[in-house]
């Protein structure tokens, strides 16, 4: 199935931090293979918080990722298999990792993404893709029209929720789509707590969730340390009357991750509560 992470605004809703978040908890916790990719035609944050490999420092005469992908679609050989052989394993069944498009040519991605999206689930169960801020983009909307379900990140900043939930395009889309919504580097101790706003906006609070501000998760992103950080997170145990920052972390981010297997109605179980 496939989950489109989308933003109203470049940069402040922590969109790619929020899919790294809650793919990375899914595959750790669900027997589910998970793909991630982004339709940016740059190096995403997507791929440095996974891999030490350096862009610059990628010198092979293979050509990878997405555009390894095109070069398949338009000689007409593409299968499963291309798609998988052109990821890179980030935990092993689990979770991969296909790296956006550097070429730059709207019509070409938008045959590779019609192929992906025939192909994938031969070796995946899900497919997060990570899209452009707005609605003006023709990549963005078309991944938006196959997407089983929508994730909308969104933050604590009043005007961004006032702006948001005044475009009545996405009043259309709701209807439509499955959305669920995600508050990304959220503050506990905001006023703009999750219940007030879902007091003020037109949103159920089971459809919303949250991916804590952690400082030791953006630094383990920008150390390529995520899956690293996750379970060093996940170790930490929860005590009495004692508020942990890995704690609240963790817990938030698999309550992002069983909201999303819940609103694409996948009936399965966390492995942890399987071994309890």
């Amino acid at each position: 199935m496939l989950v489109a992470f989308w933003g109203p605004v470049q940069g402040q809703t922590r969109t790619t931090s929020n899919m790294v978040a809650s793919a990375t908890s899914i595959a750790l916790d669900y027997p589910l293979r998970v793909l991630m990719t982004h339709t940016k035609y740059e190096r995403s944050m997507l791929e440095s918080a996974y891999t030490l490999l350096k862009e610059n420092a990628i010198v092979s005469p293979l050509i990878v990722g997405m555009d390894g992908i095109d070069r398949l679609v338009q000689c007409g050989m593409l299968t499963a298999e291309g798609i998988r052989d052109h990821a890179e394993s980030i935990l092993k069944d689990r979770l991969d990792l296909i790296s956006g498009p550097k070429n730059q040519d709207d019509t070409n991605f938008k045959q590779v993404l019609h192929q992906l999206f025939e192909n994938y689930k031969r070796f995946y169960d899900l497919v997060f893709i990570d899209i452009s801020s707005g609605t003006s983009q023709e990549i963005s909307q078309l991944v938006m029209q196959h997407a089983d379900l929508i994730v909308v990140n969104l933050n604590q900043n009043k005007v961004v929720l006032d702006n948001f939930f005044a475009n009545n395009d996405w009043s259309a889309v709701g209807e439509t789509k499955k959305l669920l919504y995600c508050f990304g580097s959220y503050h506990q101790t905001s006023r703009m707590s999750l219940d007030r706003m879902a007091r003020t906006f037109p949103i159920s609070k089971k459809k919303c969730a949250y991916v804590p501000h952690n400082l030791s998760f953006m630094d383990a992103q920008n150390d390529q340390q995520v899956v690293q950080f996750m379970l060093k997170a996940r170790s930490v145990k929860k005590k009495f009357l004692e508020y942990s920052e890995e704690v609240h972390f963790t817990e938030s981010v698999r309550t992002l991750a069983a909201k999303i297997i819940d609103s694409l109605d996948l009936y399965v179980v966390a492995e942890e509560l399987l071994n309890d």
